[in-house]
Parts: C-alpha cells; sequence; structure tokens
C-alpha cells in the first residue's frame, strides 16, 4: 500500500516537474495590456523584445543571402529559420525552383527597417511583429553569376509577422507573414490583423 502511494506521488512530481519544464523562463514576467478592445494583449519583458527583434533581422538576412546557396544545404537551413505555414511556403518555392530551372533570376528585397513588438500569447509563445520597412529595394541578380541586373523602387511600407520560439534552438523563427497594412493604419483607434490566405483556389468567380 505505502509502495502504491508513493509511486503515485512520484509520477504527480514528475508530471508537475515535465510541465514547468516546458513553460517559457518569462512566462511568469508577462503583464496583461489594456489595449480597449474585447481581445487580451499580452506583453513580454524587454529582453525578450529585443531577442525577437534580433532573431527576426538575423532571419532576414538569411533569407536575403541563402539564394546562392546549394539547394541540399538551402533546405536544411530553412528550418533554422523558419517554422509553420512559412516554412512549407518557402519549401514548396524550393522545390519549384529546382524543377524549373528556366528561371535564371532572383530576387533579394532590401529595407531600412523599424521594429514593433505586440501581441505575445498567453504562453509566450508566440507574437506579432510589425515591420515597418522604408526605402525598399527590389534587386535582380542573375542567377549564373550573381550580377546585379536592376534595382526596383519598391516604395515603403509595413509587414505583419507572426513569430514563434523554437526552445530547441533557442530562436525566434518566422512563422506566419499575415498582412501588409494599409496607409494610416497606426492613427487608427483600434486595429485587428487578419490572416490572408496563402493562395487562392483555383476557381473562383465567373471561372466555376
Amino acid at each position: 500500500m505505502h509502495w502504491a502511494l508513493a509511486a503515485m506521488i512520484l509520477t504527480v512530481v514528475l508530471l508537475m516537474a515535465s510541465n514547468n519544464a516546458r513553460k517559457l523562463p518569462w512566462i511568469n514576467k508577462m503583464r496583461r495590456l489594456r489595449t480597449g478592445s474585447a481581445s487580451t494583449d499580452w506583453m513580454a519583458p524587454e529582453h525578450v523584445v529585443e531577442k525577437v527583434q534580433a532573431d527576426y533581422l538575423a532571419a532576414l538576412d538569411w533569407l536575403q543571402n541563402s539564394q546562392t546557396l546549394p539547394f541540399p544545404q538551402h533546405w536544411r537551413q530553412a528550418a533554422d529559420w523558419l517554422a509553420g505555414p512559412f516554412l512549407r511556403r518557402y519549401q514548396q518555392l524550393l522545390l519549384r525552383q529546382r524543377s524549373d530551372r528556366s528561371v535564371p533570376i532572383y530576387g533579394v528585397l532590401r529595407a531600412d527597417h523599424q521594429l514593433e513588438v505586440r501581441g505575445f500569447s498567453k504562453d509566450g509563445r508566440r507574437c506579432w511583429l510589425i515591420d515597418r520597412q522604408y526605402d525598399r529595394r527590389m534587386a535582380t541578380y542573375d542567377r549564373r553569376t550573381h550580377e546585379r541586373l536592376v534595382t526596383q523602387d519598391m516604395g515603403s511600407g509595413a509587414m505583419v509577422i507572426v513569430m514563434v520560439y523554437a526552445p530547441e534552438d533557442s530562436r525566434w523563427k518566422f512563422e506566419a507573414q499575415i498582412q501588409q497594412l494599409p496607409q494610416g493604419w497606426e492613427r487608427r483607434q483600434h486595429f485587428a490583423f487578419v490572416s490572408e490566405q496563402e493562395a487562392l483556389p483555383r476557381r473562383i468567380g465567373r471561372d466555376i
């Protein structure tokens, strides 16, 4: 009887330890924000916000510089920086690029970035990142020689990205690109982010 009770207590302790291990170190330092809307916003400590921003910029740097990598290395490294829907979509594009060798060029988008992190999930694993991109330039390169062919001015804009924390890599990764914000969005008192479809259905409207 005593052995059975001891085994039960040990099981409960191990389960509690396992649950605590899955919690992120900053979970008890999260704070709720009053946004005036029906939804609840959570905010992580400043050092977590800075980590989100640093990992985002590092991922952008990888995206810009990975275009010249051999396919196996490019494919393998993608999971180091991307996750979820963003990773799956990126891998689809890599496969298409490998199968269609008739595309002789590739593009790299560069910009000056002003970042804002908000809207953490209650468990602290996800957040919104708003990237205000100024002076965007799309540089087009020859895939064979890597010579820059042309640079196009893309103006300025703001993108909303979902970042997710990967404990196994101690890194925040791109999980989804939500939307491009309209002009003047920051002056609105309440603004809800809306997920966009990754791809349009094959037949829509009058095409049916």
